[in-house]
């Protein structure tokens, strides 16, 4: 079963990041039609109204786990834009787009996991992080997030 992609709206119409549901609705209507052929980082600002403030930023071919050093500095970077751009209250929200089905897996649990520590030790506000595959788009939640952490 398929669910409904929303439609992609020009970003001024599109409509506020409020909740989680918002978040996921917005993801996909971005990825459009899943289906892709390299592992991607995407990530975007979502101020305090929930409007995304600025460009949807995609890294191309990251590696399919999670290296410290890129994690490291794209949230120090990430850090860099709020504090000098962006009002206060303004947050983060990543996606890891990857080839493949199926539901969540190990290396997109790393890649979540790796993400929101680095968000922490860089003190940068981050949205749960949101994975997109060639069938659909999901949420690492935070079960699939303590299961890494105690299996």
């Amino acid at each position: 079963m398929t669910s409904q992609i929303p439609p992609l709206l020009p970003p001024g119409d599109m409509p506020p990041i409020r909740t989680q549901l918002d978040l996921h609705a917005h993801w996909s209507a971005l990825m459009g039609t899943p289906g892709f052929s390299t592992h991607t980082l995407w990530f975007m600002f979502v101020g305090p109204d929930g409007d995304v403030d600025g460009p949807l930023t995609r890294i191309d071919h990251v590696p399919a786990r999670p290296v410290q050093r890129l994690l490291d500095q794209l949230l120090r970077t990430c850090g860099d834009i709020l504090e000098r751009n962006l009002p206060s209250g303004t947050t983060v929200a990543f996606l890891r787009s990857r080839p493949g089905s199926g539901p969540v897996d190990e290396e997109d649990v790393a890649w979540a996991t790796g993400l929101l520590e680095a968000s922490v030790a860089a003190g940068v506000p981050c949205l749960p992080v949101h994975v997109a595959n060639d069938e659909q788009v999901l949420v690492v939640a935070d079960d699939h997030l303590r299961h890494r952490a105690t299996g």
